[in-house]
């Protein structure tokens, strides 16, 4: 069995995600999770109160990694490009980690303000792709909300063998 002095949350984060990216979110619970870190699986509620809250910490990552990986490629770049980037690398993201994906979309809970805040800084990268078209107020919310919207369904049609 593993000892508890090497088990912490971004462990067990890890694990999960390895985990859900083979069977599925949807087939994620604590004894499946315990047997892959070779521990007992009431072990894992002194890291999280239940699946859901780990769930809701597994989305805070991907969401925070996907933004950062999601600035970093968009330094230096400005319209057209950055709209091209910022979609392949969001793309890119989703398809490496299909796990995570799925959570930022099904998350348990938005009732965080880590996750606001994370949500809203990527919305915010949007609008700033969008200033260069000299949108009103109201276009760019649009525009964003159709950029998302396009991202999302490809995704999902990809991820369903559709496209």
């Amino acid at each position: 069995m593993a000892q508890k002095r090497n088990l912490t949350k971004a462990k067990i984060i890890d694990v999960t995600f390895e985990l859900a990216n083979e069977i599925g979110i949807t087939h994620i619970n604590f004894p499946k999770i315990s047997e892959r870190l070779n521990i007992k699986y009431p072990s894992l509620y002194n890291h999280f109160a239940n699946i859901d809250v780990l769930k809701i910490a597994m989305t805070e990552t991907f969401v925070a990694n996907l933004n950062q990986q999601l600035i970093k490629s968009l330094l230096g770049k400005a319209g057209k490009d950055a709209i091209h980037t910022f979609a392949m690398t969001y793309r890119d993201i989703a398809f490496e980690n299909r796990a995570g994906y799925e959570l930022f979309i099904n998350c348990p809970s938005f009732d965080n303000e880590q996750l606001t805040n994370q949500f809203l800084e990527m919305t915010y990268m949007i609008r700033q792709i969008l200033v260069p078209y000299s949108l009103s107020e109201e276009e760019t919310v649009h525009k964003s909300r159709e950029f998302r919207s396009i991202l999302h369904g490809y995704i999902s049609l990809v991820f369903f063998g559709l496209f």
